[in-house]
Formats: C-alpha cells, structure tokens, sequence
C-alpha cells in the first residue's frame, strides 16, 4: 500500500478549502472546493465510514468518544416527520456540529422516550 498525506486547509479568503494529497514524496494533487462540494464530500466519506466495520463504543477509550464534541450544540426537534411504514411514529431530531454542520437523526418513539427518560434522569433540574 502506498504511504501517503493528506492535508485540508481553508483557503487565504476562507471562503474555499483546499485538498492536497501526495503519495510517495510525488507531486502533491490538489483541489479547491467551494462550500457545495465540501458538503459533497463530507456526505460520501461519512457513507464510506458507514459502510466500515467498527468497535462497539464500550471498546474505545473516553479520549476518542470525546476527540469531535460539541458543548451545548444547537438543536431542532420535530414529531411532525413525513415518514411511511415501520418509521411512521417517530421524532427527527438534528444537532449542529461546528466542524459537519447539522446531522439529523430519525428515532423511533420508543427510541425517542428512552433517551428523554435517561435525559431526564441524568441532568440536573434545579
């Protein structure tokens, strides 16, 4: 397998990232991406991550659960989702994540209820 770096910086504008890749000392390969075509490629890499196989989160250590958090995102929530079949009673909740923007989740009510019962159960009221 060829060793190689791959390096992501914004632009001097900010206002496009730029992807460079070099493999084996060779030229480096870039591209400059606008916003679109970021958002394209965080979407594909987050699928090609999907379809990888992984350790169950009780395998790993707190450091990488905690190495992207977020402190007190911001978040929508709505009962009021346009899904059929097995998913029609659910709830869509996104969170916003300041490096992949907003990642929405679809819970089943039963999912949904738990996770407002152990929210609930956690956190301080007062």
């Amino acid at each position: 397998m060829p060793n190689g770096r791959i390096t992501v910086a914004p632009n001097i504008a900010r206002d496009k990232m730029v992807l460079s890749v070099v493999i084996d000392g060779g030229d480096p390969i870039s591209a400059v991406l606008a916003a679109p075509k970021v958002d394209e490629l965080i979407e594909k890499i987050g699928f090609a991550r999907a379809a990888m196989n992984d350790r169950s989160i009780s395998e790993q250590s707190p450091m990488t659960v905690l190495e992207f958090t977020v402190v007190n995102p911001e978040w929508r929530a709505s009962a009021d989702i346009a899904l059929g079949g097995n998913q029609a009673d659910s709830v869509a909740i996104a969170l916003r994540h300041s490096s992949y923007g907003w990642l929405s989740f679809v819970l089943p009510d039963k999912e949904a209820n738990a996770l407002g019962r152990w929210l609930v159960e956690n956190t301080d009221t007062e």
